[in-house]
């Protein structure tokens, strides 16, 4: 009878043994902690495990020449510890310690990051304070003509704007053409002089010159504002001067500088080697309102990115992803972030130089600023 109890014991243990857990087994003080395979979650690695109970775990990461607690947590009445920490840049080896003893080490290889979320933008960018900014324009310029539903062609004959050495701004193939997935922006000197018609008064001149602007179309205040740009070919020569920037939709707080203008990116060909930011409002300190330290040396042979983030206390502007000025700014006769909380557009513009930039006799007839695409987020 007993051995007959027995082996019906040993059967009911053999039976029971699928469920019984025994990499989660302990064998009680003194013992060594036991720690199980670590897991990754997103950008964190979980370790857990079995201690003396209520004993304090340590969880150390090796060294070039000692191990370093990076984690610790006290284990349950059970025994059950978890600690999270960061995922490691490089492979590194990771133990527990508990009353004076140490588990087993486990390795931990980083996992790849998740990929950035994407929109109708592509590649959400990250906002320095934390998510991500959301697409609001896109015109990668792939059809055969400038899209007027999203720009408009500054013209003398309805602004009276004009450019430098007297340029007329038109409307024609000439100063603003889209081919091959590419918008062009020429200033051209042409043979024969012209009148170029304007409401102020007209005159004659032999200067075409090109501006396009999203105003009455998209306007947004804050955000991400992008475009990937050639600057002209005609570097070194006085005459050049293209810009990607942001304009008022209104004179909210007055005439210019009053309402604020922002210039992504301003290049001279006079001075070729840089791409200059500014901000420009009613009080300004132009040696601290303009980035004097953005160096683009194959600005006019190279396709680059150039970029502004504008939040309502400053301006950051990257190039190529690598912020290289940045401006907070008080305006007179106003409080920030007046007058930079009201809607702007963005404009492309490609005129003759003024001033120190004025052209010469060197720079040939035409000058042609290249975008790739325009793009914004919110």
């Amino acid at each position: 009878m007993r051995a007959l109890c027995m082996l019906a014991l040993a059967t009911l243990l053999a039976g029971m043994t699928g469920l019984v857990d025994t990499t989660a087994a302990y064998a009680g003080d003194g013992a060594r902690p036991r720690l199980e395979r670590p897991a990754h979650r997103q950008s964190a690695v979980v370790f857990k495990g079995r201690a003396a109970p209520r004993a304090v775990v340590r969880l150390q990461a090796r060294g070039p020449s000692s191990w370093r607690t990076v984690g610790k947590d006290r284990a349950s009445r059970r025994g059950v510890f978890r600690i999270a920490v960061g995922s490691p840049d490089s492979p590194r080896a990771y133990r527990v310690v508990a009353q004076g003893r140490a588990s087993q080490t486990r390795r931990v290889v980083p996992v790849a990051e998740a990929p950035a979320p994407r929109d109708a933008c592509g590649e959400r960018p990250v906002r320095a304070e934390g998510g991500h900014y959301a697409c609001t324009f896109r015109d990668d310029f792939d059809g055969t003509a400038l899209d007027r539903s999203r720009w408009m062609v500054q013209e003398t004959s309805f602004s009276g704007m004009l450019g430098g050495s007297m340029g007329c701004y038109v409307d024609n193939e000439r100063t603003v053409r889209v081919d091959s997935g590419l918008l062009h922006l020429t200033s051209t000197i042409l043979p024969e002089p012209f009148l170029c018609r304007s409401p102020y008064g007209s005159w004659m001149t032999d200067s075409e010159v090109s501006t396009v602007a999203t105003r009455s179309r998209f306007t947004q205040t804050y955000g991400r504002f992008e475009a990937r740009l050639r600057f002209p070919a005609e570097s070194g020569i006085p005459g050049s001067h293209s810009a990607f920037w942001l304009y008022p939709q209104e004179h909210a707080y007055g005439r210019w500088p009053g309402s604020g203008e922002v210039d992504i990116a301003e290049w001279f060909s006079a001075r070729p080697a840089n791409v200059y930011p500014s901000v420009h409002y009613a009080g300004e300190n132009v040696l601290q309102s303009s980035g004097y330290n953005c160096p683009m040396p194959t600005a006019s042979t190279q396709f680059h990115t150039y970029a502004v983030e504008w939040t309502p206390s400053v301006m950051r502007f990257l190039y190529d992803g690598r912020l290289c000025f940045s401006h907070s700014w008080t305006p007179t006769g106003m409080s920030a972030p007046q007058p930079f909380d009201k809607p702007f557009y963005v404009v492309l513009t490609q005129v003759w130089g003024a001033a120190w930039n004025t052209r010469t006799d060197a720079m040939p007839a035409r000058s042609t600023l290249t975008v790739d695409w325009v793009k914004a987020w919110h």
